[in-house]
């Protein structure tokens, strides 16, 4: 069983909480991506909170804790948080817009597809990935646990350290082999997306590649889409050197 593999000494790193902001009638759920957490999503929760708008950011399960709560989590539990995240607020909520990150903007397709929201932002959607050994990993997780990653960047918070450790330093294989899954899942029901879509990506993104957003503007059954392309930001982008003018960008388009 899953649980009893857990350590006991777990818990969600400091900066991984998830966030809930209070606001209008309107709400926003962001969703971080696969290895992040809701710090990634922060910045851009409080401009829409400022702007207005009520903003859920939740934690993935086996996120912003540790690896070996990691391996325990699966990609039917991300899409499953963010399921629940979605319909408790539109319970209470007018109107839900949603907007991923990497992963996350595969999950915000997905939701998309299923529950209709008039409106979604995409940024730096991993429906496809740059390392196209990705799509092997469902054959490979099989062999291989995990490889560690060349680059090992050293932050200079002491929270972004503990969580490089336990996931930024190792490639997952198995974890990967889900995201691959829900990269798959996406692919087929992009055609069931009708939602207003703004699609952002990087020139310098070293994970997500640019025709992506070529694929998804193909693809998808929405009357009214957009992309920008940013210049010199990396994958994380709502949350580096353009992060306030994707943020207004963002606001934009959610209030139009």
């Amino acid at each position: 069983m899953f649980f009893d593999n857990i350590p006991k000494e777990t818990s969600v790193n400091k900066i991984s909480q998830p966030s809930f902001f209070e606001g209008g009638e309107n709400a926003v759920l962001l969703i971080h991506g696969y290895t992040g957490t809701p710090h990634d999503m922060r910045y851009l929760g409080h401009m829409l909170h400022k702007a207005g708008f009520t903003v859920s950011i939740p934690r993935l399960p086996g996120h912003g804790t540790n690896s070996v709560d990691f391996q325990n989590s699966n990609w039917k539990d991300w899409l499953r948080k963010v399921t629940d995240e979605y319909v408790d607020l539109k319970y209470k909520y007018e109107e839900v817009y949603i907007s991923g990150l990497s992963m996350g903007g595969v999950l915000t397709l997905i939701l998309a597809s299923k529950f209709k929201p008039k409106k979604i932002v995409l940024a730096a959607p991993a429906i496809e990935a740059k390392n196209k050994k990705i799509k092997i990993t469902p054959f490979l997780k099989y062999f291989i646990k995990k490889t560690d990653r060349k680059y090992k960047e050293v932050h200079e918070d002491e929270n972004l350290n503990k969580l490089a450790k336990e996931y930024w330093h190792y490639n997952w294989i198995n974890k990967a082999a889900d995201l691959r899954k829900l990269q798959k899942i996406s692919l087929k029901c992009l055609s069931e997306v009708e939602a207003d879509t703004l699609t952002i990506l990087s020139k310098t993104d070293g994970s997500v590649p640019l025709n992506v957003g070529d694929i998804i503007d193909e693809k998808i059954n929405s009357k009214n889409k957009k992309k920008i392309i940013l210049e010199k930001s990396s994958h994380v982008l709502v949350n580096d050197i353009k992060r306030e003018y994707v943020a207004q960008e963002i606001i934009k388009w959610f209030k139009n």
